[in-house]
């Protein structure tokens, strides 16, 4: 049975493949002011994701302590834990700078009102080169480090866990809370 961080954040996921499936097909409609808002709140929605993990969920994982294991599944070792989560840690650093620049480059053509077939174009293959590492990352999530939360917290500790993750889910920036 998933726990409830493991559906929060997965859902999570889900809902993010969405509106990036939005953004690819604005991109492919060349809509360069409709695709920019859309970047702009998948950039922002994708580092709120990274934020709640990186605070609450990672940290939680590392230092789980073996004795709140509520047994079953064969747990992670803590080399398991830290190999996984540094992996992690590398993709949100290369989703973070690639989105940027990506951003920059579409706030350019935004801004001049450009929907250049080949710069569109570039930068679409640029997203789909992040969407491809964001579905290799979303499995390693979703089937080691949100699945150990079950196996390694007790119900209280997911509970709490679950609701400081869900806090910062919600904790967009203010020229984005009411998109979602």
């Amino acid at each position: 049975m998933k726990s409830s961080v493991e559906s929060l954040l997965a859902d999570d996921h889900e809902s993010l493949g969405q509106v990036l499936g939005e953004l690819d097909l604005e991109l492919i409609n060349l809509n360069v002011s409709r695709g920019f808002e859309l970047l702009d709140l998948f950039w922002a929605r994708l580092a709120v994701h990274i934020r709640a993990e990186h605070l609450h969920l990672f940290p939680a994982l590392a230092n789980a302590p073996a004795a709140l294991s509520t047994g079953g599944k064969s747990l992670p070792t803590a080399d398991d834990v830290q190999d996984v989560l540094r992996q992690l840690h590398s993709d949100h650093d290369f989703f973070m700078k690639e989105l940027a620049e990506i951003v920059r480059s579409m706030r350019e053509l935004a801004a001049a009102r450009r929907s250049d077939y080949e710069e569109v174009e570039a930068l679409r293959r640029q997203l789909m080169t992040i969407a491809s590492r964001l579905e290799a990352h979303n499995k390693i999530e979703e089937t080691q480090a949100y699945e150990w939360v079950g196996l390694l917290f007790d119900e209280e500790t997911i509970k709490g866990l679950g609701a400081r993750i869900r806090h910062e889910l919600e904790n967009l920036p203010p020229r984005l809370a009411s998109t979602t």
